[in-house]
């Protein structure tokens, strides 16, 4: 049910919007700016999901927090802000004290906490309402998109106009969106876990097994994620393997997987190893660029061989028509036509293979950075002022992978606990 008695205007929900999408496309602004497809593919694999993530007891703990926040009376967003970031400042400390030393690290704020509690402003950036807050939509922690703090302050508002009234499951959908004016309708779904956010009674940071059962529920059932890749690996207990290599799961689970989840994942393998040798002919013209550091020729020779290298051994895979499949299916998810079209266009440069096209290719990289990143940020559009850079890298894309086997180990882990 949509929550029908806050009128949000155009640009409230345009702010919402813009922190969702900077949740789930975190570092998506490269030096190619293929983010967008690579996220494409992350969200349809693991929906909610986000390299912002630190530990899965946050989808467990903060719908309790918001509830709490719920309760209080506020005559403005900044003090349903204020409270609760310090709801967040105390489970910080609450997290500590119940966790040990080595796991501080995975729990948000922990090295400010002690300034954050004198001096609330000296709490992280990126607090964890922001972090987890598309992956609590996404999973039904909390059932609306619109902005928590702007309607947490709504919801207080009609509650405590009015005295409570526990409504039959019956009732409540019979009731249906009057549910929602009258302030009845539970806008966070805390699996009725509990907390006293006191800032000193210890929290563990890992899983209790009722709330290792409540998140693996919600994948399991958000209409947001049930039919997801992440949901089946949950569902059907899915073997992680030894080494979280997100190339080696075709083979491990092509007998599991679904024809369309095994479509999907064989698609963004494959766009994973394109992207790579892109990245490969844009390492070599940077350090072309600046030869005249010494040992910078070696690597341009060093890194344009291994490229050859690659490109034949994946030549099948990288085909105008495979690559061609690959951005038909993107183009069905994002609105980023730019972004296609360069990699249409590069695919064919590199398919043809010839010297010329190599040279175009490159030409083609160069444009690229500096329509991504504009020509004063763009690395090959200033080699001088860069030229102190000693290795600019090229990477695999993972998909968030790492994270959703961290994420399921700690699930699983949860489960077990008696």
């Amino acid at each position: 049910m949509k929550l029908g008695f806050v009128n949000f205007s155009t640009e409230e929900q345009g702010k919402l919007r813009q922190v969702i999408q900077s949740i789930q496309e975190h570092q998506a602004i490269d030096e190619l700016g293929l983010g967008r497809i690579r996220d494409a593919f992350s969200n349809k694999m693991f929906p909610g999901m986000s390299t912002l993530h630190n530990r899965a007891k946050y989808y467990a703990v903060l719908p309790s927090l918001f509830l709490e926040a719920e309760r209080g009376s506020y005559k403005n967003v900044s003090e349903v802000r204020a409270k609760i970031l310090d709801l967040e400042i105390k489970l910080t400390r609450q997290l500590l004290l119940g966790s040990s030393s080595e796991l501080a690290n995975g729990i948000t704020g922990s090295t400010v906490i002690d300034k954050a509690e004198r001096d609330n402003d000296k709490y992280v950036k990126y607090d964890p309402t922001y972090i987890y807050y598309g992956a609590l939509t996404t999973y039904g922690m909390i059932r609306s998109d619109v902005n928590i703090y702007s309607l947490i302050m709504e919801r207080s508002k009609i509650k405590n106009a009015q005295p409570p009234k526990y409504l039959t499951k019956e009732e409540d959908e019979e009731m249906g969106d009057a549910n929602q004016l009258s302030g009845n309708f539970q806008l966070f779904d805390a699996g009725g876990l509990s907390y006293s956010f006191d800032g000193v009674t210890p929290i563990s940071i890992d899983l209790t097994r009722d709330e290792a059962n409540f998140i693996k529920s919600k994948i399991l059932s958000s209409p947001k994620s049930k039919d997801s890749f992440l949901a089946s690996i949950l569902r059907d207990s899915y073997p992680l393997g030894e080494n979280n290599d997100f190339f080696s799961l075709g083979e491990l689970w092509r007998d599991r997987m679904s024809d369309e989840h095994y479509a999907v994942y064989a698609l963004s393998a494959r766009f994973s190893k394109f992207q790579y040798l892109l990245r490969l002919i844009y390492n070599y013209i940077f350090y072309s660029q600046t030869a005249f550091i010494q040992g910078r020729k070696d690597e341009a020779d060093k890194v344009l061989r291994k490229y050859e290298e690659l490109k034949e051994l994946w030549k099948h895979e990288i085909s105008n028509e495979r690559i061609s499949e690959i951005l038909h299916y993107v183009g069905g998810l994002i609105t980023d036509r730019n972004s296609l079209s360069f990699c249409e266009t590069a695919c064919r440069l590199i398919n043809n293979g010839d010297s010329e096209s190599l040279k175009e290719l490159q030409r083609l990289i160069i444009s690229r950075e500096k329509q991504t990143k504009g020509s004063t940020r763009s690395k090959l559009a200033n080699p001088l002022k860069y030229k102190d850079i000693e290795h600019v890298g090229a990477y695999f894309f993972d998909y968030r992978w790492k994270l959703v086997c961290s994420v399921i180990n700690e699930i699983n882990k949860g489960l077990a606990n008696g």
